[in-house]
């Protein structure tokens, strides 16, 4: 976008590719009482990993920044701009957001979430998209939607896709914002974005556990399965491709299903496996790590046998259903109160389900629990004090 500037509705959008480029805008932007934000990301669709691709912000002056990752070697004076809590970053669905960078050892402040507004609510369907129609009957083009943000350069298409994310953000949260205080409603908002702020980023505990049949393998399977899973993780990492599409997950199991088969037939007559894991390098490799987990399964006493605490739903009680349906009762107070969807922030499905099972009341919100309680009250069903929260003065023990 070199020598030239583009324009979409008023907002000059300009590709930051350069550190000193970075510096002024960050210097710039600094300024800024509020910015609106969003990430270009990819989480393992065309290439290994969760990678940053794009760092859309807008500030209220009609400029959006495109900042590219790719070609800056130093992303921190970005990170301390996004960690000054004395500035406003307003996001719509911040969550994989927040998760990446925190990921990328940013930890943002001064989150405001329009979609968490939306809800608020009670929209229906809170993407942009719709909360653009909604409040501004604006239709906006989402042809880009499902585009490789990993290449380069950048299309004019891609980066003005980029930027509607972000150069309506403004007008959005002040609408939303002004709604939700109308009813009364800015505490939710305000807690629940403290909540976004605290999420961090970790990687799953036994991800081989999750694909699917993985619980039908015996001890030693799920062994081999482990040692496998991570050999696909390193391959996907050297190919920079998602690690399902070097072996296919169904394909994965199936081999640890069964351990001693040919290594040289199974690749050239399974489906779901990657061209360059077929070359003799790597098919060697695969061998390798196939011998191994099988050398460490016997070091280690591995059993054939399968698992007998496979997890099971508890089993309903008469004490059970009737706490069920108390906690019903509730929802369907405070969906009739607040509507079906704003509800959903308050009171779960799986909130009521772990009630009715342990008949401890769970929720870390402290506005939920407020409703949760004041509509039980209300309703004269009697509810035992949530967890993590103490009975206040005028409560009876």
């Amino acid at each position: 976008m070199e020598n030239k500037t583009l324009i979409h509705d008023g907002v000059k959008i300009k590709l930051i590719e350069q550190q000193d480029q970075l510096q002024e805008a960050v210097s710039l932007l600094s300024q800024s009482k509020e910015l609106a934000l969003d990430l270009e990301f990819d989480q393992n669709r065309f290439t290994y990993g969760f990678n940053l691709c794009l760092v859309q912000i807008a500030d209220e002056s009609g400029t959006c920044y495109i900042i590219d990752p790719f070609t800056l070697s130093n992303l921190q004076p970005l990170f301390d701009l996004l960690e000054n809590s004395a500035i406003t970053k307003i996001i719509h669905h911040s969550n994989n957001d927040i998760l990446l960078l925190d990921k990328l050892g940013c930890n943002i402040k001064g989150v405001m979430d329009t979609d968490v507004a939306a809800k608020i609510l009670n929209y229906e369907r809170s993407s942009l998209a719709t909360v653009l129609k909604e409040e501004f009957s604006m239709e906006i083009d989402k042809s880009q939607q499902s585009s490789n943000w990993n290449k380069r350069p950048l299309t004019d298409a891609q980066l003005q896709y980029a930027a509607i994310d972000v150069i309506y953000l403004h007008r959005i949260k002040s609408k939303l914002v002004q709604e939700v205080e109308h009813l009364d409603r800015l505490h939710w908002l305000q807690e629940e974005n403290s909540l976004l702020e605290g999420l961090t980023y970790s990687e799953p505990t036994n991800p081989h556990l999750k694909l699917r049949n993985a619980f039908k393998l015996n001890y030693y399977q799920q062994f081999i399965l482990k040692h496998l899973f991570i050999f696909r993780e390193q391959m996907g990492k050297q190919f920079n491709k998602p690690a399902p599409y070097i072996i296919a997950n169904d394909a994965l199991v199936e081999l640890a299903n069964n351990p001693n088969t040919d290594i040289h037939e199974w690749l050239n007559h399974t489906r779901g496996i990657h061209g360059g894991l077929k070359r003799s390098r790597n098919e060697k490799l695969l061998q390798d790590a196939m011998q191994h987990a099988k050398s460490a399964a016997k070091e280690n006493n591995i059993s054939h046998d399968y698992p007998e605490n496979r997890w099971q739903r508890p089993l309903r009680t008469l004490e059970a259903e009737q706490r069920k349906e108390e906690l019903t009762k509730v929802q369907k107070q405070i969906v009739d109160k607040y509507g079906e969807y704003a509800a959903r922030l308050i009171i779960t499905q799986s909130v009521i389900n772990d009630y009715s099972f342990s008949g401890q009341l769970r929720c870390s919100k402290k506005y939920a629990i407020d409703i949760i309680t004041s509509t039980a009250e209300e309703i004269g069903v009697a509810l035992p004090y949530p967890l993590g929260t103490n009975p206040t003065p005028n409560q009876e023990n």
